[in-house]
């Protein structure tokens, strides 16, 4: 499975840069911070992936141009892919597939949580709220970054488990 990486630029006047890869994909946008508050639905989308949702979507506008984020799991897998639209009216036979990665859900969850602890930290210095004209939706960050470190501690659990499992079949 290829590694996604994510990159968050520092907003300047109501935009931002976001960019995606995973193996021979790459994905570049530049977001608005209206209509959707797009930063915090993807905040609150993780959680909720994180939590044991099914599918979440973002959408992100790019004036005219939309893109929509969507995540499906089953078990331990997630897969996003993330559709363009041409403005919008969001016509499903007009919008098109331009990035998909099946991985697990911390492979998907881990890169963004790092980029977006960037983000937050930043966020004093780059006067993230008047830049991004909307605060940093730290309340919601907070409970991703509990559930990240649940799933991190599971991780090592599981890693340290299975270290000793090999140990006592040398």
């Amino acid at each position: 499975m290829p590694t996604l990486n994510v990159s968050l630029e520092s907003p300047q006047s109501g935009w931002m840069s976001l960019r995606l890869r995973a193996g021979e994909q790459s994905l570049v946008m530049g977001v608005s911070c209206a209509p959707e508050d797009s930063l915090l639905d993807l905040i609150k989308g993780l959680t909720d992936i994180l939590e044991g949702s099914r599918h979440v979507r973002v959408r992100w506008n790019c004036e005219p141009e939309q893109f929509d984020f969507d995540i499906a799991t089953e078990g331990d897998m997630a897969q996003l892919i993330v559709t363009r639209y041409p403005d919008h009216r969001r016509d499903s036979h007009v919008g098109e597939s331009i990035f998909s990665l099946h991985t697990t859900k911390s492979d998907l969850c881990l890169p963004f949580w790092k980029e977006l602890r960037g983000l937050e930290r930043r966020a004093e210095t780059d006067v993230f709220a008047q830049n991004w004209r909307r605060p940093f939706p730290r309340r919601e960050m907070q409970e991703f970054t509990r559930l990240i470190r649940k799933l991190r501690r599971e991780m090592r659990k599981v890693r340290r488990q299975e270290t000793e499992n090999r140990r006592q079949n040398e």
